[in-house]
This record gives structure tokens, C-alpha cells and sequence, in this order.
């Protein structure tokens, strides 16, 4: 079934309804995941940059003692450890408390000296947080760097809903198009249909989804239940999937009567070329 372009009537036409949630979703995600970025910068990076300057010139503490010390793994692979150490140098008394993070696939106890800078003796740390410096550098930059990322594609995705569903709400002329539907999911006073809708430059599928209510369903154009019909609104990107019904679209009964009996129609004749 291909010749969906007459099927709606020749004017500009409204969407009702789009059943895709606004982008305000997606902009709270954005600030989660730049939250967690920032926080795991300001949590680490002062600590890092300070291994660093301590690596340059690193004097051993044989008479330091380290209280709470203990280390978590998480994933498996994702080491957090944490230590309160103390010592004396020339008198005066030190104290730090010590978080270091990075990746270790490998498991079982961490052997560790204090490690102070010769020039700065009020800098200190593990001796693992720098056998493990390049080690953490890597894994926070890249942690923060992939957070940050996928929370600016969220915002971005978070506009172009917006604007899709904007562009959805004013009248205009609808291009039909027939979409695969990929799966169904119940949830709670509904469903939700994930559906295809094109392909991206490296040849992946495009996909969102549309929430219909408990009682609502997209409108089908196979038998089988493989492709539901959408339109896409002039000058959006995403189309939007229709309901059985047809009340998504701002149509008077008669132009729905219409609509409906020509697919009905395009369905008889697509079902005659398949005999």
C-alpha cells in the first residue's frame, strides 16, 4: 500500500492530539545528566589535579596513618575508594580525607602508602590514587565528557519535539506515510507504539514512540499488523502516528467516513495484487 497521498482531504489540517509527551521531559534529563557531569568533575578533578602536581615530586609518609579506608566496586569494573589519612611534618599536624576513582577489572585487597609533595607537604595521597592517575584522568574525563554529550543530544531532542509538536498543532497540508511499528508496550492507562521512521546517516533506524489510551489503536494498513499509518506535518521531521479512529486530526465525521473508505479500498486493491 503506497498511494497514501489522497487519502486525507486537500487543505490544511490540525493534529489534535500527537501523543508524544512534551520536551520539558527531556530538558529535566538534560539537567540530571549535566548535574551527575558536574558533580563527578568537582568530586574528583580538584583531587586529580592535585595528584598530578603531587606526582612530580612525591615524598613517601612512613608515619602516616590512614583511618576509614575502604574501596566499593560497582558494574564490576568501576573501583570508588576512600580513606581519611593523617601525619606530621616538622611539627605540624595533617589531616586529609582522600576519594580516588577509576577502572580495575581485577578484584581482592589494595596495598598503600601515604604519599605527600616534597615542595607542599599539606598535599597528599595514596600511593594507588597515582599508580592509578592516568587511569582516573581517563575515566572521569571520559565519564564527564559522555554525560555532558548525552545530555545536550536530550536537549537537542527535547527542541526538536517541541517544535514537531508545535508545527503538528498548527494547520497544514499532511503528507501520509506508512511507518513500520516495531513493538507495543502497555503501561499505565495505555500504550505506547514504538515506531520507525526513517533512517539516519550511518544507516541506523530512526525511532520514537506515540502513547495511545487504553481503548485506542494505531491505525493499521496490513493485516498483519507491520505498518500503521502517520503523517508529517509541513516542515517537521517526526510523523505522527494516527489512531484507528482518526481523531488525532481536526477532520469533520464526513471527511473521516472518506478517509477511512478510501483505505479500505487501497487495502482490497493491495490484496488483489498479492493473489
Amino acid at each position: 500500500m503506497t498511494d497514501l497521498a489522497n487519502v486525507l482531504p486537500n487543505r490544511p489540517i490540525r493534529v489534535k492530539k500527537t501523543g508524544v509527551w512534551p520536551g520539558i521531559f527531556q530538558y529535566l534529563g538534560t539537567l540530571m545528566l549535566l548535574g551527575v557531569a558536574v558533580f563527578i568533575g568537582l568530586w574528583q578533578g580538584p583531587g586529580i589535579v592535585e595528584d598530578w602536581m603531587i606526582s612530580q615530586n612525591p615524598v613517601v609518609v612512613q608515619d602516616a596513618e590512614i583511618t576509614d579506608g575502604e574501596c566499593s566496586t560497582s558494574k564490576g569494573f568501576f573501583v570508588d575508594c576512600s580513606a581519611h589519612v593523617s601525619y606530621e611534618v616538622k611539627g605540624k599536624f595533617i589531616e586529609r580525607d582522600i576519594a580516588l576513582m577509576f577502572l580495575d577489572f581485577g578484584s581482592g585487597d589494595y596495598e598503600v602508602d601515604v604519599v605527600r609533595s616534597a615542595s607542599q607537604p599539606s598535599k597528599a595521597t595514596l600511593s594507588l590514587g597515582l599508580d592509578m592517575l592516568w587511569n582516573r584522568t581517563i575515566t572521569v574525563t571520559t565519564l564527564v565528557l559522555a554525560l555532558a554529550l548525552f545530555g545536550i543530544a536530550l536537549f537537542r531532542s527535547g527542541l526538536r519535539t517541541d517544535r514537531n509538536r508545535r508545527l503538528a498543532g498548527r494547520p497544514s497540508q499532511l503528507t501520509p506515510v506508512a511507518v513500520p511499528v516495531l513493538q507495543i508496550n502497555k503501561v499505565l492507562g495505555g500504550n505506547v507504539v514504538q515506531y520507525q521512521y526513517g533512517m539516519n546517516k550511518k544507516g541506523g533506524a530512526l525511532l520514537t514512540t506515540s502513547r495511545f489510551g487504553r481503548k485506542d489503536t494505531p491505525l493499521w494498513l496490513e493485516q498483519d499488523g507491520t505498518h500503521a499509518l502517520a503523517v508529517i506535518p509541513q516542515g517537521a521531521t517526526v510523523p505522527v502516528l494516527l489512531d484507528d479512529s482518526l481523531s488525532r486530526l481536526d477532520l469533520s465525521e464526513p471527511e473521516r467516513a472518506t478517509a477511512r473508505e478510501k483505505l479500505n479500498q487501497l487495502a482490497t486493491q493491495g490484496r488483489r495484487q498479492a493473489e
